[in-house]
């Protein structure tokens, strides 16, 4: 028998694909898999995160609430934090809060047009959106709304979501999973930097409808509210409370849809400002509350 040692065929194991190519291939599958384990890590967590016992929230929180408790303020500042805190008191009672939740209403001397809630339903109201304003009804319908994330618990889900992709990314690089854990740890208390999706938008926005139609007798200041912020948003320029609250002439007509499901007005006689935000606006620009449109 004769035996013959041939060399194996070099074609077996070649591609005719470009090496690029495959590596490409290779680089986009793996970025994939890590961004569909990332998203799936940070949707539980944040599940989790908002499944958690307020009074947990709360104990985490204590350091917010302390800071803008210890906020320096003059009087006009605290005039202005005693007004919201009266209109939060008529909203809060018939936005059915969980038990042991206490929403702290917080006043910001800052002229960016702005307003967010965070943990342990600390809400920070800026005066540079305050003075934007014309009626308590608008003012209440930007509160009710915020008062509401802090309710449903967006921002301890979306701190739990921003912890655990941090985390996550930390397999990847300690650099950059730290930077964004610890990003989202100190500065939620201070920044609006907690995001929210549309969904949780759309259900702020229909637990502040329900609350302010309560209240006030109607939906009224939810349009003067979006279509101030709307010309806020007008020229390019896009102001903090837009960024973080994604605004468009839906929510008028969710507000208005609403409204005619549920056999609330439309609109109605606008409650005045409260002197304590009146003050805050300049001489020239303090005008009678509007009626009801016509």
């Amino acid at each position: 028998m004769d035996f013959e040692n041939r060399l194996p065929d070099e074609t077996v194991n070649y591609s005719t694909e470009h090496p690029l190519k495959e590596f490409t291939w290779l680089v986009v599958g793996a970025l994939g898999t890590v961004a569909v384990v990332t998203a799936l890590i940070g949707f539980f967590a944040g599940e989790i995160a908002a499944r958690l016992p307020f009074s947990t929230e709360n104990d985490f929180a204590s350091g917010i609430t302390r800071h803008w408790e210890e906020e320096t303020r003059d009087a006009q500042a605290e005039e202005a934090r005693l007004a919201l805190r009266a209109i939060a008191a008529k909203l809060t009672p018939v936005m059915g809060l969980p038990e042991g939740m206490q929403v702290n209403v917080h006043y910001s001397a800052g002229m960016t047009p702005n307003a967010f809630a965070t943990l342990g339903g600390n809400v920070v109201f800026y005066r540079g959106l305050l003075v934007k304003f014309a009626s308590e009804d608008a003012v209440a319908t930007v509160l009710a709304h915020e008062i509401a994330h802090a309710k449903l618990r967006h921002p301890a889900s979306s701190l739990g979501r921003g912890i655990a992709v941090g985390l996550t990314l930390s397999a990847l690089s300690s650099g950059m999973g730290e930077s964004v854990a610890g990003g989202a740890l100190q500065t939620a208390g201070t920044l609006p930097l907690l995001k929210y999706s549309r969904d949780q938008e759309s259900a702020a926005d229909a637990e502040a409808f329900a609350a302010v139609a309560k209240v006030y007798g109607h939906v009224g200041g939810a349009k003067e509210t979006f279509t101030e912020l709307a010309k806020i948003g007008g020229g390019g320029y896009s102001p903090a409370f837009l960024q973080t609250h994604p605004l468009s002439l839906e929510r008028v007509a969710a507000a208005e849809r609403t409204a005619r499901e549920r056999g609330w007005a439309l609109d109605g006689p606008r409650t005045p400002l409260p002197p304590g935000l009146a003050a805050l606006k300049p001489a020239e620009a303090v005008k009678p509350a509007a009626s009801a449109a016509q």
